[in-house]
């Protein structure tokens, strides 16, 4: 796992330096690692969708695994981990040209930056898209999903740690599955942070997180 302000937890590289007041993740604090947590954790969490006024609890493995259905899907997903342990997912073009090679139609996906405001931050990002495997829609590719999501162990409960640990590392799914999990973990961040006597970075939110992907949606 990497230290605070470097790319997985610090403000995002395309931020102008004093271009937007807000409050920063302080440096030199370790991260949360998801091997801290407890193994039998990993299983059984549930997470509210919101904090305010939710009575329905959603259990984060079955968002998680629910766009599994496909054995297309899944073996996409396997020969993404594949790559991934053989050092050949570095960036989203050598991947995309892997899974091409692979027979794969896959497109390598750049989403631009956009901070006009605070509360328009928009990040940049570079992600996979594989279109014609035999699932319904394109797919997101992501061979380093759950680093999205990592935070200064300061900012996290205890309960976040948990929800973290349950994040998958690799993520092969729809872009309407990727948004209902991206949601479901910001809303849990946000209360974390909130929880330790923090305020969320603009960076943090759950539109700007889900503004890395946002591309996917015009393919």
């Amino acid at each position: 796992m990497t230290r605070l302000l470097t790319p997985c937890i610090a403000p995002p590289a395309s931020l102008a330096i004093g271009s937007l007041l807000f409050p920063v993740e302080i440096s030199g604090l370790d991260d949360v690692r998801p091997h801290e947590t407890i193994a039998s954790s990993n299983r059984g969490i549930r997470a509210r969708g919101t904090r305010k006024g939710a009575s329905e609890e959603v259990d984060l493995e079955e968002v998680a695994q629910s766009w599994q259905a496909s054995a297309a899907c899944m073996q996409l997903l396997n020969d993404v981990r594949a790559l991934k342990h053989q050092g050949q997912a570095a960036g989203a073009t050598a991947l995309a040209q892997r899974l091409r090679e692979m027979g794969y139609n896959a497109s390598r996906v750049a989403q631009n930056a956009s901070h006009t405001t605070a509360s328009a931050l928009r990040l940049a990002h570079d992600f996979v898209v594989v279109t014609g495997c035999g699932c319904a829609g394109p797919l997101v590719v992501e061979p380093n999903f759950r680093e999205h999501f990592c935070i200064g162990s300061v900012y996290a409960t205890e309960r976040y740690r948990q929800l973290l640990a349950a994040i998958p590392e690799e993520l092969v799914a729809p872009y309407s599955q990727l948004q209902d999990m991206v949601k479901l973990i910001c809303a849990e961040m946000k209360f974390s942070f909130e929880a330790t006597g923090n305020s969320l970075p603009p960076w943090r939110s759950t539109s700007s997180v889900l503004s890395r992907w946002s591309a996917a949606k015009a393919v």
